[in-house]
């Protein structure tokens, strides 16, 4: 959308509403003019035409920064470019709808001067705003699509499905962080599918020793130390949770030792794939027990 004079869709519109002003004050002088001059008439159809194609390319943008392109008399609704721009002067509103499509482009131009400053377009009119959302809101739709076949492989493989696991830990009231929860176990069960082991383990240790640190606060009880190692000895002293749940968890403590680099001194001490898979089983195991 560009001419010889201008770059940019301000400019077009601002050269534009030049055009039909003075589309509008030769129409205005031939009205009232007794004596037609063929350079003048000339010079009248010239201007209309070219001002016809400029409207098919501006039209829309003006209609779209304006919600402005029709007018309504009586039962009839008219476009007031065809209206405004038409060859027959004698034809109903054509004078009006002329003075509409000059109030149109002028508020058109307002509005995307505003835009441009506030960032919402850029100088050809694209909005930059609507962009960056649509990319945000498809981003948060494949999210969204991701996390609820990863929750289908976790229940067709452990037998619980997000709502399960969100009942079991209705203790945790804070919405942040329970989410936070669910995203970790979600990427453990998911490292560990795909064979990232450790870092399978380290995310599930980390779930694991969040609810028990949380558990323990909804119990009102001090935990021993605030660690790992404590929250499972304050939790076995105040018997609750069952001893072999308790077991599970130590595991789980043991397993995330293990992802240290100096305890991977041989093949023996290398994280497996069921064992990541073991690590994200104990997170379920002990949300059972709360």
């Amino acid at each position: 959308m560009t001419s010889s004079k201008s770059s940019d869709l301000l400019g077009e519109l601002e050269i534009f509403l030049e055009e039909l002003k003075s589309y509008q004050e030769i129409l205005e002088h031939l009205r009232s003019s007794k004596l037609l001059l063929g350079h003048q008439l000339k010079e009248r159809d010239e201007l209309r035409e070219k001002l016809v194609r400029k409207s098919g390319q501006l039209k829309q943008i003006i209609a779209e920064l304006t919600d402005k392109q029709f007018v309504q008399q009586f039962d009839r609704v008219y476009d007031i470019w065809s209206t405004g721009l038409t060859a027959d002067r004698s034809a109903p509103l054509s004078t009006f709808s002329l003075g509409a499509c000059i109030d149109a482009t002028n508020e058109a131009i307002g509005k995307l001067k505003s835009d441009i400053r506030m960032g919402i377009r850029d100088l050809w009119g694209n909005l930059i705003k609507k962009e960056a959302e649509t990319a945000t809101i498809s981003s948060l739709q494949t999210e969204s699509l991701t996390a609820k076949a990863n929750w289908k492989a976790i229940e067709m493989e452990f037998g619980i499905t997000k709502n399960g696991f969100g009942r079991k830990i209705n203790f945790i009231s804070d919405n942040f962080r329970r989410k936070i929860i669910f995203r970790d176990v979600e990427q453990a069960f998911t490292l560990a599918s795909l064979g990232f082991s450790k870092p399978a383990v380290v995310l599930a240790g980390g779930v694991i020793e969040e609810l028990l640190r949380l558990y323990l606060e909804h119990k009102n009880i001090t935990p021993i130390k605030n660690d790992f190692d404590g929250y499972i000895q304050t939790c076995e002293q105040n018997r609750l949770l069952e001893s072999g749940i308790s077991r599970l968890s130590d595991s789980a403590r043991h397993f995330r030792n293990l992802v240290h680099l100096s305890k991977e001194k041989t093949k023996r001490y290398t994280i497996s794939k069921p064992m990541a898979k073991g690590a994200v089983s104990s997170i379920f195991t002990i949300a059972n027990d709360f």
